[in-house]
């Protein structure tokens, strides 16, 4: 199993900032000073859960939200945990005066981003009040789409991971190896093209299947939205 330990990862640069895993101390430290007792509940859970599994810490803990220029922090934000079919569920703490300069919508794509890169995380869930509008738009503009939603009066949001694109990128590689080899092998470019083409699409394809069978979830939600990539 890969490890996501706060050791192991520097702070995530953007345009303009800088997102960092929060470690046990500074979740206990910002639980003693926020502002109701539900966010305060949060954050010791999340201490709870960095300091019961540590290797796994990345997706319990909170990612402060800084400007690179001044070090100001503007907000919060992090998973609930691990992975679970293939999906995770994301949180942020961002004063609203914080969203309108699109640093929310910076972040929370870093850090889909990064998310997206790690093993079996396919797709990631947000939960949002039904007014929360300034939310939303956010969402909407990182191409989430609305899910059937687990509980009332709450949006659910969800965005997949990008499709891979071997089959693309074998083909080509499949068409520049047969080229060459084509030339010193067959004397023929044609021919080697042919054949490269042929190794480079069936691997690709190859590829390309194992990826859609590895996202599949036993528990698919209903779409309320079209996802962007079948609106075209």
């Amino acid at each position: 199993m890969k490890h996501y330990r706060l050791i192991d990862q520097n702070p995530m640069k953007t345009k303009r900032l800088l997102l960092t895993p929060m470690n046990a101390a500074e979740l206990a430290e910002w639980a003693e000073s926020a502002e109701n007792e539900p966010l305060r509940d949060a954050y010791l859970e999340m201490r709870r859960r960095v300091t019961a599994d540590s290797d796994q810490a990345l997706w319990n803990t909170s990612w402060r939200m800084t400007l690179r220029e001044t070090g100001e922090t503007l907000g919060y934000l992090g998973f609930h945990g691990a992975p679970q079919d293939k999906t995770l569920e994301l949180g942020y703490d961002i004063p609203e005066a914080n969203r309108t300069d699109g640093f929310a919508t910076e972040a929370t794509k870093a850090l889909c981003d990064w998310a997206f890169r790690q093993e079996n995380a396919y797709f990631i869930r947000v939960m949002t009040a039904g007014e929360n509008t300034a939310s939303q738009n956010i969402l909407r503009e990182l191409k989430f789409y609305r899910v059937e939603s687990p509980a009332e009066g709450q949006s659910c949001w969800e965005l997949e991971r990008p499709a891979s694109g071997w089959m693309a990128i074998y083909l080509c590689i499949g068409l520049s190896v047969g080229l060459a080899l084509g030339s010193s092998l067959y004397s023929s470019q044609i021919m080697g093209m042919v054949i490269g083409m042929c190794a480079g699409l069936a691997l690709g394809i190859s590829l390309d299947s194992q990826d859609r069978a590895a996202r599949k979830r036993e528990k698919e939600p209903k779409k309320l939205d079209l996802p962007e990539k079948q609106k075209k």
